[in-house]
């Protein structure tokens, strides 16, 4: 059990305190488009997940416009490939534990909505 729990420390401040600003303000925009799609708690785990695919289309066109985005659709595809390859190499308990982060993120945004817009 601590392994986890260090493992969930070691992916939250991965995210939230790595020092790259633009994947942090992809991760706030997905856990709030999870917050605005979600009616009640019990939706938390669909929700997580949805704001991990909205932060992968984020990420793919944050790609897509940088300055060294690629020029052709080919060399585009092959970085696409690699994305891929990089997210076949991450462990299923990582990727586990990104769907966790995100739902105790939007699960306290929620809570903190409701508490809010009372009424």
């Amino acid at each position: 059990m601590e392994g986890m729990i260090g493992e969930l420390r070691a992916v939250a401040e991965g995210i939230f305190l790595g020092g790259n600003w633009a994947f942090l303000g992809m991760v706030v925009v997905a856990a709030l488009v999870g917050v605005a799609a979600m009616r009640s708690v019990g939706q938390i785990v669909c929700v997580s997940v949805l704001a991990m695919a909205v932060l992968g289309i984020l990420w793919l066109v944050y790609g897509g416009v940088r300055s060294d985005a690629p020029t052709s659709p080919g060399s585009y595809l092959s970085q696409l490939d690699a994305g891929w390859a990089s997210l076949g190499a991450m462990s299923g308990a990582t990727i586990i534990l990104y769907l966790l982060v995100f739902a105790v993120v939007i699960a306290v945004l929620f809570i903190g909505k409701s508490l809010f817009f009372r009424g």
